[in-house]
């Protein structure tokens, strides 16, 4: 006797299987969504408020200022946590954000971001 197993079924366990396991560094999992130029740095607030000017290809990043949380959100080249007092203007980085609110410019809640050697 032959079981067939529903589409649905299916299409739910394709999709489990792409999600990241907990846990994992999305740095580790996947490209990049912005990679640019640091533009301005404050940390005064409890965040790494970071300006961000966009390499040639993510201009839709133009303007955005990514607001890391200020332990683990933002790692130097080794993998280490850099704080804002690591960071200057020219600095460059790639970020990594999940979803971003359309607006102009984009608002990207809880990014996560690597400095570039």
């Amino acid at each position: 006797m032959r079981t067939r197993i529903p589409v649905a079924a299916v299409a739910l366990a394709l999709v489990l299987a792409a999600c990241e396991p907990r846990g994992a560094d999305v740095r580790d999992a996947r490209d990049a969504d912005a990679v640019g130029t640091v533009t301005s740095v404050d940390d005064s607030a409890g965040v790494i408020a970071v300006g961000f000017a966009p390499d040639p290809g993510y201009e839709y990043f133009e303007g955005t200022v990514f607001d890391f949380a200020a332990q683990g959100a933002l790692e130097g080249p080794d993998g280490e946590a850099v704080t804002g007092s690591d960071l200057s203007v020219g600095d460059r980085l790639e970020v990594w954000v999940e979803a971003c609110a359309e607006s102009f410019p984009v608002q990207c809640p809880d990014p996560v971001g690597r400095v570039l050697p």
